[in-house]
């Protein structure tokens, strides 16, 4: 059974591959963070090594030790921490890239195809990038390679030319809410506030689901971040001296955050469009009503502008506390403004 939704061109292609024996040696698939790019790969890995007629099956002996990343064929090279090493690494090392070399030059050892998952194609080093692209020119037998990364151009080209490119897209919140509500059982005012949180992300929205913390913490900040529209222009720099100091241990989180100002400035516009039916957060109206009571939408405007020039100065490397500071001030509200003399 395929187990990835929303993605359903990619799909068809896969399936149809698998069915027929026409599958390419490397793949790269490419879209938003958990919109299915790592399922799908998985659901690839298990559909060539699978035992049964119907591939996959997901649940013979084959399928299950890849699900659990056990099978002896089936590699995953990512960015996730490796013991020793720090949490935020940014390149995926060539020492790595050289054992996949290396394993892939053998025969599989228990199952019918070797498959390389390269989960963060776009930040493999420079040698790498290099190494791997030698093994895709002359690709060896019953071997496949599946590259993932968030964008195309983030690629290296001459690697690109090497794959069948697949691009992953968000779903309609509609569509996922349907699904969230006919696969998990949930309620629809609960699929709808997922669905929309997610971005129409599915990974994002079953995550969310499947594991309540990430979901209650994730609500608590945005609760926070509400909040700090309404705060003191103390409490507000010291946000931004707090999420400063996080930022060179943890970039992408504080981008993130970053973006999620961004949506929360533009739910306000909606409100104050009377745009409701679009607004994401929709459990957080009443916070939103009030919030655009107390600004003109040109106030929120300029917000969301300030919240954009931010996310680009700390892009360039601009002092993240100097960007950060500067980005608060613009959650003033006009009320608050101290009079000139």
């Amino acid at each position: 059974m395929w187990n990835v939704f929303g993605q359903d061109a990619a799909l068809t292609h896969l399936a149809t591959a698998v069915k027929k024996g026409t599958l390419h040696h490397a793949y790269l698939f490419t879209g938003p963070d958990k919109s299915g790019k790592k399922l799908m790969a998985m659901d690839l890995a298990r559909a060539v090594n699978c035992e049964s007629e119907n591939p996959p099956c997901g649940c013979c002996d084959s399928c299950n030790r890849i699900t659990v990343l056990i099978h002896a064929d089936v590699w995953l090279i990512d960015l996730e921490n490796r013991g020793d090493e720090p949490d935020n690494r940014k390149e995926i090392k060539t020492e790595e890239i050289e054992d996949l070399q290396h394993s892939a030059n053998l025969p599989p050892f228990e199952g019918k195809a070797r498959v390389f998952i390269i989960d963060g194609a776009e930040a493999l080093s420079s040698y790498a990038a290099n190494r791997l692209l030698k093994i895709l020119e002359e690709p060896p037998p019953r071997v496949i390679f599946i590259l993932l990364s968030k964008a195309l151009e983030s690629v290296l080209p001459t690697i690109v030319s090497r794959c069948q490119h697949l691009a992953f897209r968000n779903v309609a919140y509609g569509e996922l809410e349907a699904y969230l509500t006919e696969r998990f059982g949930v309620d629809a005012l609960k699929a709808k506030l997922v669905a929309r949180l997610s971005g129409g992300r599915p990974g994002w929205a079953i995550l969310a689901l499947n594991d309540e913390k990430f979901l209650s913490d994730f609500l608590e900040n945005r609760n926070k971040l509400l909040e700090l529209y309404k705060a003191s222009r103390t409490e507000r720099f010291d946000y931004a001296e707090k999420i400063a100091s996080q930022f060179a241990g943890n970039r992408l989180s504080v981008m993130d955050e970053l973006k999620y100002w961004q949506v929360l400035a533009r739910d306000v516009l909606f409100m104050q469009f009377g745009l409701e039916g679009n607004i994401i957060n929709c459990d957080a109206l009443e916070q939103l009503r009030v919030l655009a009571g107390r600004y003109k939408p040109s106030d929120v405007r300029n917000i969301i502008g300030a919240i954009s020039q931010t996310r680009e100065q700390l892009q360039r490397n601009i002092n993240p506390r100097l960007a950060l500071e500067t980005m608060v001030l613009a959650l003033e509200c006009p009320e608050r403004v101290p009079a000139k003399i």
